[in-house]
């Protein structure tokens, strides 16, 4: 048990560069705190998932990992039977009701992937596991093993890593994007059209490391959004980069978090508020601004667009406005087909409005204070727009988009 135990801290300990939600952090307090991350959802709920790696033994150079092949650190390995005892053991316990399963490619690709597919196999049916499982797809593994994982798992994931080749080039010399990553994609896709009614109810996504490949935020959130519409992609997770030593990167300096923070913000405004591409506000280098969020970025960029009057406002015209979210939208919905508003309280009374979105909204035709002095609030990330910002492509559309 103690060897287990070993195991489980080492290989745990190595998964935590992969991402499963961009609400995530280790359970505080558990006796395999190490090993369980606390995954929230968003009913407001969460998930305590045993997040490991089936190894952290790789034959990839890749230049930023801390599981490369080259780099001086103690390797561990479970066999398929040892992993899916490990995590009854947590789940008797209480302490786990979800599983994270990515690995290394020690051999080979399709032999690695057989191993975590057996474990959760006899997760699923010897240990009679209905709840959440997270399973990696190996760059280079097999179709048929990619059918499998769509049967077996709520999600399966492909890590992307970079948008570009040359940027990958930076980050994993020894892949191929197109054809070790984005045909996996399209694969899953496939897979996941054929499989059983409620296989893969979670859906597909994929992770990208940010900062040090001189990638962009607008080529990102481009095949971000590429892969959206060619493979369903679900969504994608943004970890900014972190240097580790005994690593060809390490000596780069770290990307700093508001760069992965604002990532996830423009990809939200993406996915839920009808925002496209050319709505997200990039600087001259194609990134986006630090100072300012991407909403209010557009809010600034768009001045024409402000004041919204509330009581004739569409959901696509609230979901624009600076610190009004998906519930605030409906609510406001809802109040207009009761009757009028007539006054910020109204508003305050509906828990929607904060003060930074008094200064884009119009009651009744009325404004809390004048435009001009709510937007000198805003006057030194407006300078900063103005500056920096430069308008998108002619074209944006990734050269892989087509499957």
């Amino acid at each position: 048990m103690a060897v287990l135990d070993d195991k489980l801290v080492l290989l745990s300990t190595a998964a935590e560069f992969d991402a499963c939600s961009s609400q995530c952090g280790p359970r505080q307090g558990d006796p395999f705190a190490p090993s369980i991350t606390r995954l929230l959802l968003p009913n407001g709920g969460a998930l305590s998932v045993l997040k490991i790696l089936m190894t952290d033994a790789c034959h990839y150079g890749c230049n930023y990992c801390a599981n490369r092949a080259d780099r001086r650190c103690r390797r561990q390995s479970f066999k398929p039977d040892e992993l899916a005892a490990t995590f009854q053991g947590l789940r008797d316990r209480g302490l786990v009701n979800g599983l994270f399963l990515s690995s290394g490619i020690h051999g080979s690709a399709a032999a690695t992937m057989g191993r975590m597919l057996t474990a959760v196999e006899m997760i699923r049916q010897r240990h009679r596991f209905r709840g959440y499982v997270h399973l990696k797809v190996l760059p280079g593994a097999p179709y048929d093993m990619v059918e499998k994982a769509v049967e077996l798992a709520d999600r399966v994931s492909v890590n992307m890593e970079a948008p570009t080749q040359k940027a990958l080039d930076r980050l994993s010399p020894d892949k191929a994007l197109a054809e070790d990553v984005i045909t996996r994609m399209h694969w899953i896709r496939q897979a996941s059209e054929k499989a059983r009614p409620g296989s893969l109810k979670s859906g597909q996504t994929t992770q990208f490391v940010v900062g040090v490949a001189g990638e962009t935020d607008r080529q990102i959130l481009n095949a971000s959004e590429g892969l959206r519409r060619s493979v369903g992609l679900r969504r994608s997770y943004f970890s900014a980069f972190r240097p580790l030593s005994d690593t060809p990167l390490a000596g780069e300096p770290p990307t700093p978090l508001m760069r992965q923070h604002r990532l996830y913000q423009a990809d939200w405004l993406l996915r839920f508020y009808g925002f496209g591409l050319s709505d997200i506000g990039f600087d001259g280098g194609g990134n986006l601004p630090l100072a300012v969020d991407p909403k209010l970025a557009f809010a600034l960029r768009n001045l024409h667009l402000f004041p919204v009057e509330v009581n004739c406002a569409t959901r696509a015209e609230l979901l624009r406005v600076p610190g009004l979210g998906l519930q605030s939208a409906d609510r406001i919905l809802k109040a207009q087909a009761q009757g009028r508003l007539t006054s910020l309280d109204d508003l305050r009374k509906l828990g929607v409005v904060t003060r930074r979105a008094a200064a884009f909204v119009l009651v009744n035709g009325h404004h809390e204070g004048r435009f001009g002095d709510a937007l000198r609030r805003h006057q030194a990330a407006l300078d900063q727009l103005q500056l920096d910002l430069a308008p998108p492509p002619a074209t944006a559309t990734p050269a892989f988009a087509a499957g």
